[in-house]
This record gives C-alpha cells, structure tokens and sequence, in this order.
C-alpha cells in the first residue's frame, strides 16, 4: 500500500511537470521546435547519465547476481508483451509496437527513483536499453522497415551505449573523480521534470477530443496497461526468492505507458504521428489510476 501510495503522489506530481508543458505549448512559448530539442537533451544526456550514475557502487557477488536475473526479468517480460501485443493487434503494426513497448525511460526511471531510490534503477537499465535495441529492430521491422534495424544504428543508441559504459565502470576498478559523480547526478536530477514537460508540450499540440475519442488509442491502453502489468505479476510470482524491490522495479517499468518513441517511429515510417501521439498521451494519463492500482496487486 505505501509503495502504490508513493507511486500515486509522484504520478501527480509529474503531471503537475505536464501541466507547465501544456501551458507553455498553449502560449506558444515552446514550439515543436523547442520541444525536440528538449528531447535531445533528455535522450542524449540526461537519460544516460541516469542510467550511468545507477552503476556507480561497489561491485559486489551479490550487486551482480541481482544484475543477472534482472536482465533474465527483463527478457522474459520484454518477450511477453511482445508476444500479447502480436497477438491482439496484428494486423495494427502501430497498435502492436504501441502495446509492446512501455515508457520504461521517460516515465519508468523517475517513477521506479521515486518509490524505491536511485539505487533501484541498477534492476532495469537492461530493461530499458534491450527495449531500446528492440524497438530499433523488431519495432521498425512490424512498421514496415526491416532495413532500418542496422546494427549501427544500435551501437549509437545513447542508452544503450550509456548501459555498456555502465557495466564497464561497474566492472571495472576504476573510481570516477567526486566532481564527475556529482555533475552526473544533478544532470539525473533533471530526468522527471524535463521527461514530464516534453509530454506536455506533445500534449499541447493535440485535439483532446481526437484523443479521447479514439477507439485505437483505448484499445492500446487497456493492453498496454492491464493485460501485459498483469500478466507481468503472474511471471514474477515464478520468481517467489528474488528481491521484492527487484520485482517492483521490473513491475513499473513493464507497467508504465505506451513509450513515447511510438510517435517517432511511426511519423519516420510516414504515419499518422499525430494519432500515435493521442495514444501515448492518452495511456500516460490513465496510468495514474493504474500502475497504483497493479502495485497493490499482492
């Protein structure tokens, strides 16, 4: 209960973030201009230095055992929603990819920092940078874009290069210098409130009633937000010895909303980026009643 308490109040809290987005796109303050290059700054900086900072700590057997299942977590959930998702909506490339992948960056790290600390984002950096090297591949493959998936591509992706540099620092006897620590924590820092005000400029620059009107984008959302959460507490319950705040953490990030790169996706494969953009705004925001609600799942 308090975890689903704590995962309530930074949900509204980060919609609070939403808001100042909303209202600097309405007053046309923050253009989509604007809006891309904050997300460049999230996806090149901030997001990976998040993603660093939680590999800075001891390596200790036990520190990388967890490592280990972490990763197994990961693959098992990540290959689950996949398989629903193909499922459900396979002959809707878009509502397939928009189902399968989750927000776990953008939304899944400030919310998992939130409930369990910084120290928790160390269980699902292989989560996001595995989601981030399938959405590169399979994703674009179900869009209609096999070759797209070149392996360089993937090797350039910033946290999936910000997960390798990680492990290495981890594994490695090398100590950072206090002040290098320091500055990649407060750029980790800036994670929830320039992820959240990037929403709502997106937000902004969509008809609400297109969005909650849409049939797709409702469908995507009770996949994306029930199903696959659920059936993701059913697979960690085959797992009773591993940590509980392991579990949580892989929880939050298969249960976070429909990921904002479906938009990205989907417009560089010249679709409807607009409506891809009502299904990611339109699960974020029903995510606050239920990723408390699945945490309270015992």
């Amino acid at each position: 209960m308090e975890q689903a308490s704590i995962l309530l109040w930074q949900l509204v809290t980060m919609f609070l973030y939403v808001g100042v987005g909303w209202c600097l796109c309405r007053a046309r303050l923050v253009t989509t201009q604007n809006n891309s290059a904050l997300t460049n700054l999230l996806l090149y900086v901030i997001l990976p230095c998040v993603v660093v900072k939680s590999f800075l700590r001891p390596a200790t057997a036990q520190d990388t055992e967890h490592l280990l299942w972490s990763l197994l977590l990961s693959v098992l959930a990540l290959a689950m929603a996949m398989g629903v998702s193909f499922l459900v909506f396979r002959k809707r490339p878009e509502l397939n990819f928009g189902s399968a992948f989750s927000n776990a960056g953008f939304m899944g790290i400030p919310l998992i920092t939130a409930v369990l600390g910084e120290g928790a984002v160390f269980y699902i950096a292989g989560f996001v940078a595995l989601l981030n090297i399938l959405q590169w591949t399979y994703g674009q493959a179900i869009l209609g874009d096999a070759q797209a998936a070149k392996p360089l591509g993937i090797v350039k992706n910033p946290l999936v290069v910000a997960f390798v540099l990680g492990l290495l620092l981890y594994f490695l006897p090398v100590t950072l210098p206090e002040l290098l620590t320091d500055a990649v924590g407060a750029v980790a820092a800036c994670n929830a409130p320039v992820a959240m005000v990037i929403l709502g400029v997106l937000l902004g620059n969509i008809p609400l009633k297109k969005m909650f009107l849409s049939k797709d984008a409702w469908a995507v959302s009770v996949v994306r937000l029930l199903l696959i959460p659920l059936l993701t507490v059913l697979l960690l319950k085959l797992f009773p010895t591993l940590p509980g705040e392991m579990k949580t953490a892989v929880l939050i990030a298969a249960a976070a909303p429909v990921g904002s790169n479906l938009a990205v996706y989907v417009q560089r494969q010249g679709g409807d980026a607009q409506a891809a953009a009502g299904i990611v705004c339109l699960s974020t925001i029903l995510s606050i009643a239920t990723m408390p609600l699945v945490l309270l799942i015992p």
